[in-house]
């Protein structure tokens, strides 16, 4: 036989080989590929993974911790239940440490280490707002749990979140502080980031335009935990009350050197009071502290489930990052792990019950309800002001 001829008998056998070996392979479908499958087809496999971010150290971490459990727990539900259409979820956690840079690393690992289908984060404001953008450009969708800075969600159609915005609790407070409290001569001293800079432009806005006047308007890093200058100052200018809008981490010394230096003013402050470390370590400074939070009507079950698993009191963040995992799931039964047909989905939820509250989004990704209360603490309790 002539070495063209067994050549060419050569290719002929191997090209039907390949073939035979291509029609009998099943493929592995990912996204809407396997919507309309016929029974025996191949479908979706393996695990969903999903990023979660929060602070697990450093400021607020008391409620990362609790976030992180209760997105544990919504993870472990779901995957009891049989998973999203078979498929168990894996939940990658990265700890984001209330800062810009700690967001912005965790939501790239996330992203580009992990391959993500979607992320459910971050916690703060200052860590959320840097890391949206990278989310946006990535294609990845991303639920906040309870970054609150009005600008996040309009960083593009990717960025949800199911806590409201800080543009309502703002105007609360100022409502609340000039109408139920009668202060008209207020001071205001605030953290330096983007949930306190939200919440300070949106209280003295509505505060003026209610007929309030500012007697004092100062700002503070969110590392600092001397702030004895700006104290001495307020107390200078006598206030009828001071707005105090800190996390938990400067707000402990914060009202401790209030109460050495002397300052009688009553104090208002903002939804990251909401932490077990305000009444606790606060202890006698803590004293009368108010402060305005997200109204949770959370379900007997709820409580009694997380305070079984954890022996903890629930607080806020923690049922948001809990519904946030589980609007998750509930689209993707419709989308799979497409991330543009999970953000298409996404933008359809309509009165989701969560243990938070009735979801709905808007075109911006906000949710639509935003009802606010005050809390005050006594004796080392936190009780709902009247």
């Amino acid at each position: 036989m002539k070495k063209s001829t067994l050549f060419i008998l050569i290719a002929l056998i191997a090209g039907l080989l390949i073939g035979y070996g291509m029609a009998r392979q099943k493929p592995v479908l990912t996204g809407n590929d396997k919507d309309g499958l016929e029974d025996g087809e191949a479908k979706e496999e393996g695990t969903i993974k999903i990023g979660f971010i929060g602070p697990q150290t450093g400021d607020i971490s008391s409620l990362g911790e609790i976030a992180k459990i209760t997105a544990e727990l919504a993870v472990k539900e779901i995957n009891d239940a049989g998973g999203v259409k078979g498929r168990n979820i894996e939940l990658i956690a990265e700890d984001s440490q209330c800062t810009p840079t700690g967001g912005t690393n965790a939501v790239n690992k996330l992203v580009n280490i992990d391959k993500v289908t979607a992320i459910v984060g971050g916690l703060c404001s200052s860590e959320t707002a840097p890391a949206a953008p990278i989310a946006q450009e990535a294609g990845v969708p991303m639920i906040s749990y309870c970054a609150s800075a009005p600008g996040i969600t309009k960083v593009g159609d990717y960025i949800f979140r199911v806590y409201p915005s800080d543009t309502f609790q703002s105007v609360f407070a100022a409502e609340y502080a000039y109408n139920t409290l009668q202060k008209k001569n207020v001071a205001i001293l605030y953290v330096k980031n983007d949930w306190g800079q939200g919440l300070h432009d949106g209280f003295t806005a509505r505060f003026k335009e209610l007929g309030g006047t500012i007697v004092y308007d100062e700002s503070f890093a969110q590392d600092a935990r001397d702030l004895r200058t700006q104290i001495t100052k307020v107390k200078e200018a006598n206030p009828d009350l001071l707005v105090f809008y800190s996390h938990p981490d400067a707000g402990v010394p914060g009202l401790k050197q209030m109460k050495e230096l002397g300052l009688t003013s009553p104090i208002l402050g903002g939804d990251a009071f909401d932490d077990p470390k305000i009444p606790t370590e606060g202890a006698e400074a803590a004293e009368g502290v108010m402060y305005s939070v997200t109204k949770l009507l959370i379900p007997e079950d709820f409580k009694s489930k997380f305070q079984a698993a954890t022996g903890k009191e629930i607080k806020i963040c923690g049922p948001h990052a809990y519904d946030a995992v589980k609007v998750l799931a509930k689209v993707m039964e419709e989308a799979g792990s497409d991330k543009t047909a999970i953000r298409d989905e996404l933008a359809k939820v309509k009165d989701y019950q969560g243990v938070s509250g009735v979801i709905t989004f808007n075109t911006d990704g906000d949710i639509t309800n935003n009802e606010y209360e005050v809390k005050v603490i006594k004796g080392g309790k936190v009780e709902t002001a009247q």
